[in-house]
């Protein structure tokens, strides 16, 4: 038995030792899939779930005396000041901001491990571990659906290509950047059920883009979409799309496809014609078989604006 609680306890300890640097390193990037996105925050529940099945590991025969409450309370204070203290050390070390919900990802590993991981008292306080498990996975289930909803999305997109995004299905608002700004609209549409309202402000430059989508684009002539404009006056909206390649030349201007479009009161359909986009880069051929973002801004408006978008796609 001895040998056991040792190799265990060297297996845990090098979990923890792989893991601790990727908390500093590495990582999803601005653009990367949600799915991986998500899936990296649940490292955290994975990690402090490790540490705190190491830490009952170590303490196993010091604390048989103590009620499980009382060791649940101290592991579980010790895990927050330690995951409060990583935030921390990630901002300063890693230019991040602190996030509260890591920190409740830390939490919920620690419970799970609590709840679950084979201990001498459990026998004796079988209610306590049963409740305990119920709770452990009660808060599990809500940190799991984000992975879930991007990867429901993410197949749907590929379902639907070469439509980009038409509003149809109930995650595609994640598809687009700056969610805040951003309402699903059932009233006004101009294909289906569903279209997106963007609410824009008065900053330099506000809007919304569409980093999550299919990206080869290669083989087709021309994107479609459509805009409504409900102000009584004209909107200047300029498109933006750039390929991956495009942070290699430090997302320089004209290194991308830029197109203003005067949007009259109404609904616009508008077209954009891709051999222009293919070409738009200065001094190199846009890669349109890696197609990374696609976007939608205002400059500099006197007061708050909104404009409603619906059915981007694709067409040879």
């Amino acid at each position: 038995m001895k040998l056991i609680h040792i190799r265990k306890t060297i297996f845990l300890s090098l979990l923890l030792l792989i893991g601790l640097p990727f908390f500093f390193y590495g990582g999803p990037s601005y653009h990367s899939a949600r799915s991986f996105q998500a899936a990296w925050n649940l490292g955290h529940i994975l990690y402090f779930s490790l540490f705190t099945a190491l830490l009952l590991t170590l303490i196993e025969k010091k604390v048989t005396t103590w009620p499980p409450l009382r060791v649940f309370i101290s592991l579980f204070a010790l895990v927050l000041g330690l995951g409060v203290g990583i935030e921390f050390l990630q901002s300063i070390t890693g230019g991040r901001s602190p996030d509260m919900e890591d920190v409740v990802r830390n939490q919920i590993g620690c419970m799970l491990a609590f709840a679950f991981f084979p201990q001498p008292q459990r026998s004796q306080h079988k209610n306590f571990f049963s409740l305990l498990k119920t709770i452990a996975i009660l808060c599990l289930l809500p940190a799991l659906c984000p992975v879930t909803q991007a990867l429901i999305d993410e197949q749907t997109a590929r379902f639907q290509f070469p439509v980009l995004a038409d509003f149809e299905t109930p995650f595609e608002k994640s598809r687009w950047m700056n969610t805040r700004q951003l309402n699903n609209e059932k009233s006004l549409v101009r294909h289906g059920a569903g279209a997106l309202r963007v609410q824009l402000s008065t900053a330099k430059y506000s809007g919304t883009t569409l980093f999550h989508f299919p990206e080869n684009w290669q083989g087709f002539s021309l994107l479609h979409w459509s805009a409504y404009n409900p102000q009584p006056e004209a909107l200047t909206l300029t498109l933006r799309i750039n390929d991956t390649e495009h942070k290699q030349h430090s997302s320089a201007y004209d290194d991308r496809f830029n197109k203003k479009f005067i949007l009259q009161p109404g609904w616009n359909d508008l077209v954009v014609n891709l051999k222009q986009v293919r070409h738009a880069p200065k001094g190199r051929t846009m890669d349109m078989q890696h197609i990374e973002s696609l976007g939608l801004f205002v400059v500099q408006q006197d007061k708050s604006k909104e404009i409603i978008l619906d059915h981007f796609y694709l067409t040879r």
